[in-house]
């Protein structure tokens, strides 16, 4: 798994750096992937569907399909300064970075709890139905089991 998510990252254009920040883990935690010292977790899965939801989790997991569900995203250019030392542009999925983007993201309106409880949640008509097309069950010693719903 630890060649498929270097091959994501390759894809990507990104650093290690740049990937363990984009998917909330540490640098020294994708490094430990990468050296063989630790098996990727559940909650580093999670977050990379998380802040990648086009790639093909089947491929990520088990090296199956392709690496992402629909054509690959173009990747957008992160202006140097914004996570590069080096001073060349990275690659990012789907995104432009710009400076000041933290400045416009601290300054958005804050969401209150009690505005929460006061939204109306209803089911959307307009959507088709989705089916389960497949389950994956993690297991605390590592593995996983994968079932896929009968066409």
């Amino acid at each position: 798994m630890k060649d498929r998510i270097s091959a994501l990252m390759k894809h990507l254009g990104m650093s290690q750096k740049v990937f363990a920040s984009e998917i909330c883990i540490s640098e020294g935690t994708l490094s430990s992937i990468f050296s063989g010292r630790n098996n990727v977790s559940l909650n580093t899965l999670n977050n990379i569907h998380e802040r990648f939801p086009e790639v093909n989790m089947g491929w990520l997991m088990d090296g199956k399909g392709e690496m992402f569900n629909s054509p690959a995203p173009a990747p957008a250019k992160i202006e140097a300064g914004e996570g590069s030392s080096s001073g060349t542009p990275l690659q990012a999925s789907g995104l432009t970075f710009q400076p000041g983007f933290a400045e416009q993201i601290s300054a958005s309106p804050q969401v209150h709890p009690q505005s929460v409880n006061s939204v109306s949640v209803g089911k959307n008509l307009d959507k088709p139905s989705r089916r389960i097309a497949e389950i994956r069950v993690f297991y605390d010693d590592g593995t996983f089991e994968t079932f896929s719903a009968k066409q």
